[in-house]
């Protein structure tokens, strides 16, 4: 039976100790978490005046590495978007860039101005470019939703885990040895596999280390787009699309008799 256990969480960042499932359904929730979750991005780039020292591709790749805030429960699914099926106008927004220097000014990224209040860049200290005096950026950029496994820019967040370590202590002064390395040995979560092995190593024939099978720690961080449980949430709704996608061609090609 499918078990799940939260041992640690904050707005961005979950772990959770998995179990009950085999590794290859695990490894599919981390494949759609890091390449599959829909994202604001900026897209395409008009620049309308850049006197400053950058060239207008280096500002137009700065402008899509940064993270946008993306609603998903006010926007149309990836799917509609990507086939055509959602207004185009709904699967995306205009920002606007235009900054006229005074004096000596650095340009960041929470002087993007959004026409949609709710698509904004996640963090407003990125800096853009510096501007000296009478030098100016008019920039136009368009956003639109989309997935990493199309480009890195569109990643929403990242995710990974590792089996459940089981350590076996047969001698005592490996507490000693390994404890800047492990303070607290029988931590599975503080304790990682790759660290209980490396305790293994110098202790020496004094440390066993096992697994316990389908059983795992699984983390997931969010880039700041949206909360780790909205990134959860969509990440299942992808994977059972997918699910039953497949379910349905396989009736279809069985009710068939095709190979």
């Amino acid at each position: 039976m499918p078990r799940v256990s939260i041992v640690e969480k904050s707005q961005l960042f979950l772990k959770a100790i998995v179990e009950g499932v085999p590794p290859s359904l695990v490894n599919s929730l981390r494949r759609v978490i890091i390449s599959e979750l829909p994202v604001m991005a900026i897209d395409t780039v008009v620049v309308v005046n850049n006197t400053s020292v950058m060239y207008d591709e280096f500002l137009a790749q700065r402008l899509g590495l940064i993270p946008l805030t993306t609603p998903l429960h006010s926007l149309p699914t990836y799917e509609e978007c990507a086939t055509g099926v959602a207004d185009p106008t709904e699967c995306g927004t205009r920002l606007v860039l235009q900054v006229t220097a005074d004096g000596d000014v650095t340009v960041y990224s929470g002087d993007l101005a959004s026409e949609r209040p709710d698509v904004v860049p996640v963090y407003k200290d990125i800096p853009i470019v510096k501007l000296v005096k009478g030098q100016s950026i008019v920039i136009e950029a368009y956003a639109k939703l989309g997935i990493a496994k199309d480009h890195a820019k569109w990643q929403a967040a990242t995710a990974s885990y590792y089996y459940y370590p089981k350590v076996i202590i047969k001698d005592e002064k490996c507490r000693e040895i390994c404890k800047e390395i492990c303070p607290d040995l029988e931590d599975p979560v503080k304790c990682t596999f790759n660290k209980a092995w490396t305790c293994k190593d110098l202790c020496k024939g004094g440390l066993d280390v096992e697994w316990e099978k389908n059983k795992y720690v699984f983390w997931v961080e969010s880039f700041g787009n949206y909360d780790v449980d909205v990134a959860l949430k969509e990440a299942f709704r992808i994977l059972k699309r997918k699910f039953e996608a497949f379910t349905e061609e396989l009736v279809k090609k069985a009710s068939s008799g095709e190979r």
